[in-house]
């Protein structure tokens, strides 16, 4: 007897513009989140005499709501039956709220510093309830939508041009536009720009087949851990995106202490690494169909921790930089191929529960590495702690300088090390 979801009806083969439209989404995904990342507290802080203390405390907190809002979008999400589908009513519904609570966020009312730490929080908590579904949903459809491999690598180097454009414009643009036009007109043009471009992709966006009967919470969170291929995959890219998060912290202390690079070579540094990837992306899409993503993942994050180890011995802007174009390689290999691993660990479920259940393995991929980035937090208090770093000294002691460089040199290379190990046993378990 078929299994349900599993067999959709044969769909002609996607065209490259409906792929293309379909990636575009990365684009209103990357600008808004990262843009609130990049400049959200800096705005209430610096413009309207908001505390740094108390705006970065109710954050702390807000973390854990934000990592459980993950798990509960994805079971609804797999539990939803319309006749427009599970995936695409949500992103055509919640596209809207995303782009204005975003853009209200940087419009507040003139209250005083409780009403305006009032107004954050709440704006903060719609903003990503409205990105969680947007998001989640949106990311949901890739796996249903491309089943065949080679399809599904080249939409997922699609997705990080796209994204990559997103992110740049988040993090490089968010800014100097919020200073030049104000915070207010720089909020409402990302958010158009967001909002245009996931609309776009419901162009190349469908759903498929039929994916069976539900799980109730708690036979879809059991299920979920009962997946061995879930459990392998998710730890390895916990642990990746835990060193890549870390590098981005930690980068603007290296180059600030360690070698000092001017704001004009920081940018190329950074920016230098988005750069490379984009191109690379598809070299690491053709070689995830010929070699497998799993040894290719074994690969990138093998690069990776020895590219990052070069930043034990960079002495010059030069060298640094430099470095940061190699990076740019592994780092366009965890992009590709993560999207494609948890794509096929979302396909060896449906085969052994005969239920496609896309939302709840995004959501809590989600709800891990949001909750693990307290790790990154823990490093870096005890990093500080152990140091001697200086708080607000223009030059730091010896041992922060070199501490500066285990951090980002050594210290990844012990997480990659267990990133790399989950990786094979997946790979392992994957052709046994």
């Amino acid at each position: 007897m078929a299994q349900p979801g599993l067999h959709p009806p044969i769909r002609p083969r996607p065209s490259i513009a409906q792929k293309t439209a379909y990636a575009v989404n990365q684009i209103g995904v990357n600008i808004l989140w990262q843009a609130f990342n990049a400049v959200a507290v800096y705005d209430y802080v610096a413009y309207h005499g908001v505390s740094a203390v108390r705006l970065s405390s109710g954050l702390i907190v807000y973390g854990v709501l934000n990592a459980l809002f993950n798990l509960v979008a994805g079971h609804v999400s797999d539990r939803t039956r319309t006749r427009f589908g599970r995936r695409i009513p949500y992103v055509a519904v919640a596209t809207v709220p995303y782009a204005v609570c975003f853009a209200l966020l940087f419009s507040p009312p003139r209250f005083t510093e409780n009403g305006l730490v009032l107004y954050f929080m709440a704006m903060t908590f719609l903003f990503d309830l409205a990105f969680t579904f947007t998001a989640l949903n949106a990311n949901a459809l890739y796996p249903e939508m491309y089943p065949d491999p080679r399809d599904r690598a080249y939409v997922s180097a699609l997705q990080q041009v796209f994204g990559i454009l997103g992110l740049i414009a988040g993090v490089a643009l968010s800014k100097s536009l919020g200073q030049a036009l104000g915070w207010a007109r720089m909020a409402w043009l990302f958010a158009a720009v967001a909002a245009g471009s996931i609309y776009v992709s419901l162009l190349g966006s469908f759903e498929t087949g039929d994916p069976g009967e539900p799980f109730s919470w708690r036979e879809a969170v059991r299920e979920t851990f009962r997946n061995p291929a879930f459990i392998r995959y998710v730890i390895a890219s916990f642990l990746v995106q835990f060193t890549t998060t870390l590098f981005t912290t930690a980068s603007s202390f290296y180059t600030s202490y360690v070698v000092r690079l001017t704001p004009l070579q920081n940018s190329l540094f950074l920016g230098g690494i988005f750069v490379v990837a984009m191109p690379v992306a598809f070299v690491w899409a053709r070689a995830a169909i010929r070699y497998g993503a799993s040894r290719c993942a074994m690969v990138a994050i093998a690069m990776y921790a020895c590219v990052e180890a070069l930043l034990l011995v960079d002495r010059s802007p030069a060298s640094v930089l430099v470095t940061g174009l190699c990076l740019g390689v592994p780092v366009a290999g965890f992009m590709v191929l993560l999207n494609m691993l948890l794509a096929e660990v979302i396909d060896l479920d449906a085969s052994r529960t005969g239920r496609r259940r896309e939302g709840m393995y995004l959501g809590v991929n989600g709800c891990i590495v949001r909750l693990g980035l307290s790790l990154q937090y823990a490093v870096m208090a005890v990093f500080f702690a152990v140091s001697g770093y200086r708080s607000g000294a223009a030059m730091q002691p010896p041992s922060a300088v070199e501490g500066f460089r285990i951090l980002l040199g050594l210290v990844p290379a012990l997480f990659l090390a267990g990133a790399w190990i989950s990786m094979r046993a997946y790979q392992r378990w994957r052709t046994a």
